[in-house]
């Protein structure tokens, strides 16, 4: 065994996300900004950032060290020998680092994106160059302006991104919009998976934390519309992760797929008694759901694992990948494709 893929990490981002704006750019600079936590927009709490346009955007759950969990420094990558420690004391061999800062930011500005995303994107190019290349990345790209985009593709494929980073909405598209196309084509060829997280898809509940089931539900809708779509003719070689929205939807998704029929966008698809197996779409599962069930579905080839490590919230288990193993109810080959053999297909590793 080389060691696990950990499929799902986060950075919490720190002024060094920003500091490669070029002077025509510090304009866009997020503000840091902390509240009382009594506004109403994510009340409550209080670290945030703050755009040009006035939105406030979470700043991690909570910025304090916490016995037992990795400090601010390391979820911040200010501490990449300290953050590579913890992947050695997990058995991680690879993380794939995902941006917190851009779940949650909305842009209209195209100009401010593709500053803040090319910031961004440097940054975790100079953080994988630092790790030795254990710490791979989901790169940013700035939706509103493509020809940029398909750049920032190209240039991350070559300084250690694995994937394009998209919400279940983006640009006010579903994610089988043709806009995406091109951007679906440069991954392919970048050999990038295409990595679909939680996060702000336009709800107008997201900031409300109570709310934040709001923020996963997307995710099912959008499984539904790809596994529905032509893609896997369109797109032969490319690989989607849905992330951090555990896998016990999926039997449902499948079965509103089934009862699909030939009008408007449903087609009527014949479904295999795996229906997952043979595609090229991944399903990041948490260590402690029926699993046993899921796999009637996905089979055991395209379930994968992460542990949400940088994050404190409802979906973060550090230990998901040695959760797993205590497991007596699945046995050691298929625990292995999930915590290593499964995320190294995703990710092309």
């Amino acid at each position: 065994m080389l060691g696990y893929i950990d499929c799902d990490t986060h950075v919490i981002e720190s002024s060094s996300a920003w500091g490669y704006l070029s002077p025509d750019e510090e304009k866009f600079r997020p503000k840091e900004k902390q509240t009382d936590g009594k506004q109403m927009e994510w009340r409550n709490l209080k670290n945030f950032w703050e755009l040009h346009t006035g939105q406030l955007i979470i700043r991690g759950l909570s910025l304090e060290d916490v016995p037992g969990q990795p400090s601010a420094r390391v979820r911040r990558l200010e501490d990449v020998p300290g953050r590579l420690k913890w992947m050695d004391d997990l058995g991680v061999d690879a993380q794939v680092v995902i941006s917190s800062f851009f779940l949650a930011a909305i842009f209209t500005d195209a100009d401010a994106q593709v500053a803040l995303s090319r910031s961004y994107n440097c940054w975790l190019a100079d953080c994988y160059h630092q790790s030795g290349g254990r710490l791979r990345w989901s790169l940013v790209a700035p939706l509103l302006d493509m020809d940029v985009a398909l750049e920032e593709l190209r240039v991350g494929a070559a300084n250690g991104a694995v994937s394009v980073l998209m919400r279940p909405l983006e640009c006010e598209r579903l994610l089988t919009d043709p806009y995406f196309f091109p951007l679906y084509e440069e991954a392919q060829e970048q050999g990038l998976a295409i990595g679909i997280h939680i996060g702000n898809s336009h709800s107008p509940v997201y900031s409300i934390p109570e709310a934040v089931m709001f923020s996963v539900v997307p995710m099912t809708a959008a499984f539904v519309n790809i596994f529905s779509s032509d893609f896997a003719e369109r797109f032969p070689d490319l690989r989607f992760g849905f992330l951090e929205a555990g896998s016990e939807w999926l039997p449902y998704a499948l079965r509103e797929i089934s009862r699909g029929a030939d009008v408007a966008w449903r087609r009527n698809l014949e479904l295999k008694d795996t229906p997952l197996s043979g595609t090229n779409l991944f399903i990041d599962c948490t260590f402690d759901e029926d699993l046993n069930y899921v796999m009637r579905f996905s089979g055991t080839d395209n379930l994968v694992l992460g542990s949400d490590f940088g994050h404190s919230d409802f979906g973060t288990d550090v230990g998901a990948h040695e959760l797993i193993l205590k497991r007596s109810d699945l046995d050691a080959s298929v625990v292995n494709k999930i915590t290593e053999m499964n995320g190294r297909r995703l990710y092309g590793l």
